[in-house]
């Protein structure tokens, strides 16, 4: 894939998640695809994740799902880090506890490697503890 397709299907990507098209997000991954998550832990194959963003999507809603830089590997052209800020609702259970009706935000990164116009692997990098804070799961102290 060139540097500017890459881009593309980072755009549309970002769009499809934030507007919940389970659909055509799966359809981004091959079928062998592997995804690292702090929240999923490992994840492999469409089905899994499919089952992943179906769960992410019950837990939350109401996305806003901005794209602050997109940096493309030069040298090898099929990989990427999509550097990212989410903003979503947290409506529905998420590991056994109910809905807070909270909004949180998360920024991280995600290092994306494709083969064929497809991710193939996916490595989530963000602050989970950080997230079970603003959902009151977690009490931080001040410092």
């Amino acid at each position: 894939m060139t540097s500017d397709e890459i881009r593309a299907f980072v755009r549309r990507y970002v769009d499809l998640t934030q507007h919940e098209n389970l659909r055509e997000l799966v359809e981004c991954y091959d079928e062998r695809a592997r995804v690292e998550s702090p929240m999923f832990h490992t994840i492999q194959g469409r089905a899994d994740i499919e089952k992943s963003y179906r769960d992410l999507f019950r837990a939350f809603d109401e996305w806003d799902f901005k794209i602050d830089d997109i940096l493309v590997d030069q040298e090898t052209g099929d990989r990427a880090a999509l550097v990212y800020t989410v903003q979503a609702t947290h409506r529905g259970d998420l590991f056994g506890m109910p809905g807070t009706g909270r909004r949180a935000e998360v920024r991280g990164v995600y290092v994306l490697s494709f083969e064929n116009g497809r991710i193939v692997s996916e490595r989530r990098l963000y602050d989970f503890t950080g997230l079970l804070v603003q959902l009151g799961v977690l009490k931080a102290r001040a410092v």
